[in-house]
């Protein structure tokens, strides 16, 4: 099987990015500290670009390997501590937050149950709709790195599925107010990152996500997910780790 690169942290994505590049890590590390890439790396969004991988292709004398079709992505959500929540996989949007509700329905009040599951696949479904999509085509949703998925507001929020946030919260999508789950989960769930494999659309825009991801202070720069989830399971088997993150306070 062909080399899968990660961004667990910068080591990681020093060395995948050596792996596809086919170059040595010191070769990276040169190229990080060339005054025409720093240049361009002052707007995050420049690292997207055509003209920054010409630099890189330029100074590395490389371009990146076309075998790499696939690339450890990060999922972040929210679990009850053991391994066997995700016994099934990584499910797309609509399967997905039903299956959240069903593993926590006992902690909703009975006289909710009986519509919280269909009122959530209607904002999934409404959500995809905007979004140009179906509930049935999308997800499940990650990022390129684990400090996006762990550690920066968007992954954060990501923690819980947005249609059951919007069961408590309104949203272009939903109305709220229906149950407020929030003590509870944030009471008896832990935050996790999911890291599994998955087909990369772009090889170059996965690139750039680790290079803006090391050209930024802290990692704090995430551009273009190159995991696009059509709605299909992330087998087990493709699930390479399953990680405890801090929940974060304030």
């Amino acid at each position: 099987m062909s080399f899968i690169p990660s961004c667990d942290n910068r080591h990681d994505a020093i060395c995948s990015l050596a792996e596809i590049y086919a170059v040595s890590t010191d070769e990276i590390e040169r190229v990080l500290l060339a005054p025409a890439v720093l240049e361009i790396a002052q707007v995050y969004s420049e690292i997207k670009r055509p003209e920054f991988h010409g630099v890189v292709w330029h100074l590395l004398k490389a371009y990146p390997r076309d075998d790499i079709t696939h690339a450890y992505y990060y999922h972040s959500t929210s679990y009850a501590g053991c391994d066997s929540w995700f016994a099934e996989g990584l499910l797309g949007s609509s399967q997905g937050v039903g299956r959240f509700l069903d593993k926590i329905m006992e902690w909703v009040p009975p006289e909710k149950r009986p519509t919280a599951k269909q009122r959530a696949e209607g904002i999934v479904k409404l959500r995809s709709e905007y979004e140009g999509s179906t509930a049935e085509g999308t997800g499940p949703y990650a990022w390129n790195t684990f400090t996006a998925a762990s550690t920066s507001e968007s992954g954060i929020r990501y923690r819980v599925p947005e249609a059951v946030q919007d069961l408590w919260s309104s949203s272009f999508c939903g109305s709220g107010g229906f149950v407020d789950l929030r003590g509870v989960i944030e009471e008896r769930l832990k935050p996790v990152v999911v890291k599994f494999k998955g087909k990369t659309t772009d090889i170059e825009d996965y690139c750039a996500s680790l290079w803006a991801y090391l050209l930024s202070d802290d990692g704090e720069c995430h551009l273009t997910h190159t995991f696009k989830g059509t709605g299909q399971t992330i087998p087990r088997e493709d699930i390479a780790a399953v990680i405890d993150v801090e929940r974060l306070e304030g």
